[in-house]
Order: C-alpha cells, then structure tokens, then sequence
C-alpha cells in the first residue's frame, strides 16, 4: 500500500529563465512544474469552462481569457502570491489571474515520472 503523498509544501521556487516552478514537499519529493503545464492547466472557472470546449486550434495554443494569444513556450508568470496556508496564485504574462493553485491539486498532478506511473497504476 503506498503512502499517501504530502501536500504542505517546505519550499517553493520560480525560475524565469527555466521557466518552471520547483516545489519541495514535506517528505522530501520534489515536483517541478513548466510553466505552460501550469498555465494550461489553470483550475479557475473560467478556464476550466474552456478546456470543456471543442476547439479548432486544439493543442496550437494556451487556453488565454484575456491579453495576448501566447503560444506554448512563450506563457511567463509574472508575480506569484500565497494564498492562505493552502495555495498560491499566478500572475501571468498574458494577464490571467485568477486561477487558485490549492497545494493538493499541484501534488496530484505532479509530472515527474514516478507520480505519472503512480497515476496510472491507479487507473488501472
């Protein structure tokens, strides 16, 4: 039976010119998260409305509600805030701002490796 993964984070990080956000959780694993994954992945309303939508650009671009059309590889996060002690939130260079990261839904889709086999193991 594995261990149910820790959702507090000890320390977050935001590289610009990696252009990822680096979160260590309590427990010690590391998730690291690009930029356009996170974008792409928004949890607000409205962009969670959007992904529900048929597209005729699917996969050409980031899912953008206001500011510029951005293409993958060009999304920037601008300024990042807490959120009480459960998340944070993004400002991004395409002038979206309201999507609340709660720590949970960043570790449940944590891309590296090992949580993708996990994921997967578990839909079986």
């Amino acid at each position: 039976m594995s261990q149910v993964p820790s959702t507090d984070p000890v320390d977050i990080s935001v590289s610009a010119g990696r252009r990822e956000v680096r979160i260590v959780w309590r427990g010690g694993h590391e998730s690291v998260y690009p930029f356009d994954l996170l974008r792409k992945e928004c949890p607000c309303a409205l962009c969670n409305d959007q992904r529900g939508k048929p597209s005729a650009s699917a996969g050409l671009s980031l899912t953008v509600l206001s500011g510029p059309v951005l293409k993958a590889g060009e999304v920037q996060v601008k300024e990042v805030s807490p959120v009480g002690r459960y998340a944070i939130n993004f400002v991004w260079s395409d002038g979206h701002d309201s999507g609340i990261y709660a720590f949970d839904f960043l570790r449940a889709m944590c891309p590296c490796p090992s949580c993708q086999a996990e994921r997967a193991a578990a839909s079986r």
